[in-house]
C-alpha cells in the first residue's frame, strides 16, 4: 500500500450527508483516520494505488494498474451462492499458485489478484473476462461476481472495518476481515460467528506467482464493438461513462463527464443561450442521474440531489461538451472500441 492515497467514509444510509475523499499522506494519517470512523460508517480506501497527487485528489492518469480486484455480491440474501462461487474461484487460484488476498466483506467477498503492472485498463478488463467465463463454466450464468471491473477510481472496503450494511441473526454488524483458504472449509454460519469482530491476524499474500494480463490491441484493430449492459436510465449512455460511474463513490471528473454527456444528448450538442433552456435542460439531467444511479444501493453512495444540481449547474450553464475519445483514451476511461470510435482523431 502506497501513501499519499485517497480514502473515504461513506454513510450505509441513503441519501444521508455524506463526506468528500480525503487524501492522508502517510501510514499513520491512514491508521489515525480508520480508527476514527470505523464503527460510526463504513471505511474505504481506492483498489489501486497512485504515483501523483494534486493537494485534494489523485491524479487518475497516474494509477499503478498491477492487480485486478473481484467482488462476489452477496447482497439481496445471495449470500450462499457468492460462498459457492468464492470457493470454486479460490480452488483455481490455489491451483495455480497465484499471489492473492481474500476478505469477507461482511455481505459478500473481496479477492484481489495481484499482476504484472500494465499501462492498458483494458488488459485487466479481458483477463476478468476470462475469469468470469470460466465461474459461468463451473457454476452457471447466475454467478454472483459482480461484473464491475476495471475502474481506475474504485473503492475497496479497509480491512477489519466494520461493514455497516451487513448484520448477523442478531442484527448486529459484521466486520469487513482477511481470510485464507483453510477458513473456506468452515460453514458460512461459522464464518459469520468469525465477522463478528475484527480479525487481528498478521497480512500476508498467499502464492508465489503473479498474474500476466492478456495484451490487448490497439482500439482501432478490435473488431466489434462494446455494448453498456442493461441500467435503469432513459438516455443512451456511453461504455465508458457506464464503467466509470458505476462505482460507490465516482470521481469528480466521472460525474462532469457524464453531465456533459447528458448535456450533448439533449441539446444535440448545440449550446444553450437562454436560462430557461439551461434550467430546463438541468432538470431532466439531475432526474435522470437520480432515476439510473442516485437511487440504488450499490452505486453512488454520496448521492446527494442539491449537490449534484449545484456540479451539473456549472457543466450545463458553461456548455461544456463531452471529450472526445482520444482524451477519455488518454484519461483510461476507454474500455473498447463502442459506436462512437471516430471521435478518436477529433
Amino acid at each position: 500500500m502506497k501513501f499519499p492515497r485517497a480514502v473515504w467514509a461513506g454513510s450505509h444510509i441513503k441519501n444521508a450527508p455524506q463526506m468528500k475523499r480525503k487524501i492522508v499522506l502517510t501510514k499513520n494519517d491512514y491508521i489515525n483516520f480508520v480508527k476514527i470512523q470505523n464503527n460510526r460508517t463504513n471505511v474505504y480506501t481506492t483498489v489501486y494505488d497512485f504515483e501523483h497527487f494534486s493537494e485534494t485528489a489523485q491524479i487518475d492518469s497516474s494509477v499503478i494498474l498491477d492487480r485486478i480486484f473481484l467482488d462476489f455480491d452477496g447482497h439481496d440474501g445471495d449470500l450462499k451462492n457468492a460462498y459457492r462461487d468464492i470457493k470454486v474461484l479460490m480452488d483455481w487460484v490455489i491451483e495455480q499458485n497465484i499471489s492473492h488476498t481474500l476478505f469477507f466483506s461482511g455481505r459478500g467477498f473481496h479477492l484481489f489478484l495481484d499482476g504484472e503492472r500494465t499501462d492498458n485498463i483494458r488488459n485487466i478488463q479481458a483477463y476478468f473476462k476470462e475469469i468470469k467465463n470460466m465461474l459461468i463454466e463451473k457454476v452457471g450464468i447466475e454467478n454472483t461476481l459482480d461484473d464491475r471491473v476495471g475502474q481506475k477510481t474504485r473503492l475497496r472496503r479497509v480491512p477489519n472495518t466494520v461493514n455497516m450494511s451487513s448484520s448477523d441473526k442478531n442484527g448486529n454488524a459484521l466486520f469487513c476481515i482477511p481470510l485464507f483458504y483453510d477458513d473456506l472449509s468452515l460453514s458460512l454460519d461459522e464464518l459469520i460467528v468469525l465477522a463478528s469482530k475484527p480479525r487481528s491476524i498478521p497480512f500476508r499474500k498467499v502464492g508465489n506467482i503473479k498474474v500476466k494480463f492478456p495484451e490487448q490491441p490497439p482500439i482501432d484493430e478490435v473488431e466489434g464493438e462494446v455494448s453498456v449492459p442493461k441500467y435503469d436510465g432513459k438516455l443512451p449512455l456511453l461504455p465508458c461513462l457506464h464503467n466509470a460511474i458505476m462505482t460507490e463513490n465516482p470521481s469528480h471528473m466521472a460525474r462532469a463527464y457524464l453531465v456533459s454527456w447528458y448535456r450533448d444528448l439533449l441539446t444535440l450538442g448545440t449550446n444553450l443561450n437562454s436560462l430557461e433552456e439551461k434550467n430546463k435542460v438541468l432538470d431532466m439531467i439531475v432526474s435522470e442521474i437520480k432515476t439510473s444511479f442516485g437511487e440504488r444501493d450499490d452505486v453512488w453512495l454520496d448521492w446527494d440531489e442539491s449537490e449534484t444540481r449545484k456540479h451539473a449547474r456549472f457543466t450545463v450553464n458553461g456548455n461544456y461538451k463531452t471529450p472526445f475519445c482520444n482524451k477519455l483514451i488518454s484519461e483510461g476511461y476507454c474500455v473498447g472500441k463502442c459506436w462512437r470510435f471516430p471521435d478518436v482523431n477529433n
